[in-house]
């Protein structure tokens, strides 16, 4: 999924957002984590991340106001890469923030595994990228994924990954609240409720939509954990509920929340139904899902 620039004496990775087209909830573990399938899709919203050499590790944020302290993920990925690689040196690393967190789009991994990719190279690691999806995996269980192709069926608690090959045309219009979804109190939510919600449909049963009309995948976006947000919603705004009065059918939840998104078979469509959500004062974002793999450009003009 990652795009990926060396130039200037620095790197610079291009790190997308996701989306789970479905999310079954299997069991918990006896970990405390919880078994998950979950077909999973990269979309054209990216982060940019560039790492350059400097005496210390150090992390500057723009674009969106997030934590850049010592918890942040850039900043636990470079410090596992680094022990892992037995180095001492640093980098600065300037992220520009345009994924939305705390809303189910993976940012923070995906930016994570961006991290590991950049210093990799910068400081000539020279590990594979299954040996940085491990390093991946002890930062946060979705690291892994974007290591991968731009779509996989995902499961475990998120680090085992089964790439897919797919092409398919749709357009999807991410949409997402003011407020954020912590992931453990959705969780919390779940354990105390249990599963509500998507029937006998499988994880994996979309696949054979993928190449439909959009409006066909409707019955398919199961996502879990989807009644277990609406629980401790409060009465917050509904997004599914304006996406589907801005005319979309297919609608689904990704993640914990408290993003949704809708899938599209035409960019106009998609564009409507986001001018509709926006006037509701919703933030959307219009997106096509990947069907291409990792890319590595040397030296762009």
């Amino acid at each position: 999924m990652l795009h990926i620039n060396s130039a200037g004496g620095g790197v610079t990775v291009q790190a997308p957002a996701k989306i789970n087209l479905t999310l079954r909830v299997l069991a918990r573990r006896p970990d405390g984590y919880h078994a998950l399938e979950s077909v999973v899709a990269g979309v054209s919203l990216y982060d940019g991340l560039r790492v350059e050499p400097d005496g210390d590790l150090r992390l500057v944020c723009r674009g969106m106001d997030v934590p850049t302290g010592a918890d942040n993920l850039v900043l636990k990925a470079a410090r596992a890469l680094r022990e892992r690689c037995g180095l001492k040196a640093g980098a600065r690393l300037v992220l520009e923030k345009r994924i939305p967190p705390g809303r189910g789009l993976g940012g923070g991994s995906s930016d994570a595994a961006a991290a590991l990719v950049a210093l990799n190279d910068l400081w000539g690691c020279g590990l594979g990228r299954p040996a940085l999806a491990a390093v991946g995996a002890s930062v946060g269980s979705d690291v892994p994924l974007f290591f991968g192709p731009s779509m996989a069926v995902m499961r475990g608690r998120g680090e085992e990954v089964e790439p897919l090959e797919a092409r398919f045309g749709w357009h999807v219009v991410l949409a997402w609240p003011a407020y954020t979804m912590p992931t453990v109190d959705v969780y919390g939510a779940y354990d105390r409720l249990g599963n509500q919600g998507g029937g006998g449909v499988t994880a994996t049963a979309i696949l054979e939509h993928l190449a439909g009309p959009a409006r066909d995948a409707a019955s398919f976006l199961v996502n879990d954990l989807e009644w277990a947000a609406d629980s401790i919603r409060d009465g917050r705004f509904d997004v599914r509920a304006c996406l589907l009065e801005a005319g979309a059918e297919a609608v689904g939840m990704t993640g914990s929340g408290s993003a949704y998104f809708a899938v599209a078979d035409t960019e106009a469509e998609a564009r409507n139904w986001a001018d509709a959500v926006e006037a509701a004062g919703v933030k959307t974002y219009v997106a096509v899902l990947h069907s291409e793999g990792t890319d590595r450009q040397e030296n762009p003009t």
